[in-house]
């Protein structure tokens, strides 16, 4: 039984694509105004990114996290429906959705899939309008002065 190989490992002198960083000046004046209004929160992550970079690496990845976690508690609430529509549909239309969530990490499977969801249900809605099923003569406006029913 042969030994499976190693994949070749990147050699040192690979050097990876320098960063690209946007530039967008809304973003840059609110960075700009909390820095000066805060800045002895400028003080504590230049001192942290200078002093204990795998520190500041972690307190960043902190906010992804809480972020993700914030994100996910609406994204549990919509999950139930979000499989109740799925279990209804065609599988041409469960297909589409299984596409979507191809290669999609175990971390972001339940996120992917409500979004996934919902932009089949988006298409299937639009699809109704496109075949006319809605009514495409205008209302007429009413009279001037007629109460309207509530």
């Amino acid at each position: 039984m042969a030994i499976d190989q190693k994949p070749d490992k990147k050699t040192e002198t690979d050097k990876p694509k320098p960063l690209v960083f946007r530039d967008n000046p809304e973003v840059k004046e609110k960075i700009a105004a909390y820095k000066k209004e805060n800045p002895d929160d400028l003080l504590y992550y230049s001192r942290l990114v200078r002093e204990h970079p795998e520190r500041a690496i972690d307190t960043f990845i902190l906010h992804r996290v809480q972020k993700h976690e914030t994100d996910m508690k609406l994204i549990m609430k919509q999950l139930p429906a979000a499989q109740a529509f799925y279990a209804s549909q065609s599988p041409e239309a469960k297909a589409r959705v299984d596409a979507d969530l191809q290669g999609v990490s175990p971390y972001y499977k339940d996120r992917a899939f409500v979004q996934a969801v919902f932009r089949e249900k988006d298409r299937q809605t639009r699809r109704e309008f496109t075949q006319g099923s809605v009514a495409t003569t205008p209302q007429t406006p009413p009279k001037a002065g007629a109460r309207l029913a509530a």
